[in-house]
């Protein structure tokens, strides 16, 4: 499987590719979870998977055992490997069947909302109507994207749109059913079903699952960047790992945060925020889904601007001794006065005086 098809980040993709084999259900997420393909184009990949899939159970039938798992229970394996098969058959059924939906031309049970977004944040200065049928809300989200894009004077690609399904439940309840995110193109990127019992039975999910085999493969200390998306803000912090990209257990359990300038709290606040790079950290960044945050991180390109050399100091600090990280997550500074990089910059000083103070990590 070529990684480098399915996952947005050149760097994750090649470090995937180093390690070991990812298995059915992780190629399956792969696709599922790529922000640049299309829904067309992940129906494409599933198919091609399953093809792949099929080839490689009738070679272990005629083999009668399998390299990788000479280690195993053959019986167990062959049992969770026919399980993935049946995941990925009902995937490439959903994605099928939604596809048919978006194409419909008739019905009234199902009405259609419509949102934009630039950049993670939702416009609200934007036409919004209620449709009936799913190829004129689509065609209005295109229109609304370049009304928006002439109007900021900007590119269309800062942008991406919603469309909301929702079902009548009787004469005036309406029930939300799926959030349908689409390109300017008005191609279909995720559906990420509303309800949390179709969440958890992955009920029309088109979009990232698990993803925790998925590491930024940078050492602690390396100052990141996201790259220009419609999906979030731009932001630049300072990646802390648990275990080293070099150190053993790194793939399997190393956990990562990433420190970066806190816009969004006031108070005793350091200034400097603190999230764990899991399937959530979206949630600080962009619009309320949970999309594949960790695909948009690269190491920062060019030079910093003035206010924001507390991160070289800061990932000098780290990287010396990321111990200090608890220090980090310990300390609550007062004072309401100082804005938000006066607040980092005077923090990341006392930090270097603190060395003593630093807590076993």
């Amino acid at each position: 499987m070529d990684l480098k098809r399915w996952i947005y980040s050149p760097d994750l993709a090649r470090w995937l590719s180093a390690g070991r084999e990812l298995d059915l259900d992780e190629r399956m997420d792969c696709i599922l979870s790529a922000p640049h393909r299309t829904l067309e184009e992940k129906l494409d990949g599933l198919r091609e998977l399953r093809r792949e899939a099929e080839g490689e159970r009738q070679l272990l039938d005629r083999s009668g055992t399998d390299p990788l798992c000479r280690n195993t229970r053959e019986a167990s394996w062959r049992a969770g490997r026919e399980t993935a098969l049946e995941r990925l058959d009902k995937r490439i059924e959903m994605g099928e069947t939604l596809d048919e939906i978006l194409h419909m031309v008739g019905g009234l049970r199902n009405l259609y909302e419509t949102d934009l977004f630039c950049c993670g944040r939702k416009e609200e200065c934007v036409e919004r109507r209620i449709f009936t049928l799913p190829g004129s809300a689509v065609d209005f989200i295109r229109e609304q994207i370049r009304k928006a894009a002439d109007r900021y004077e900007t590119e269309t690609n800062c942008f991406f749109g919603v469309l909301r399904k929702f079902c009548r439940r009787g004469v005036r309840h309406l029930e939300l059913e799926w959030n349908i995110l689409l390109n300017t193109e008005g191609e279909v990127l995720y559906c990420l079903p509303e309800k949390l019992q179709d969440q958890e039975e992955d009920d029309y999910w088109i979009g990232p699952g698990d993803f925790s085999y998925v590491k930024l493969p940078y050492p602690t200390g390396t100052i990141v960047e996201t790259v220009e998306s419609p999906f979030f803000q731009p932001v630049k912090g300072i990646v802390v790992n648990q275990t080293e990209p070099w150190e053993e257990g790194f793939a399997e359990a190393g956990e990562q945060w990433l420190l970066y300038p806190d816009f969004l709290h006031d108070g005793n606040r350091t200034g400097i925020g603190v999230i764990k790079l899991d399937d959530y950290a979206s949630i600080a960044f962009g619009a309320d889904f949970l999309l594949p945050f960790r695909q948009f991180l690269r190491r920062c390109e060019g030079g910093m601007e003035k206010h924001e050399m507390w991160l070289a100091a800061l990932s000098d600090l780290v990287r010396e001794d990321k111990r200090c990280f608890a220090l980090i997550l310990r300390d609550q500074m007062p004072g309401k006065t100082a804005g938000v990089y006066e607040k980092c910059e005077a923090y990341v000083e006392r930090l270097s005086k603190r060395q003593e103070e630093i807590l076993f990590y």
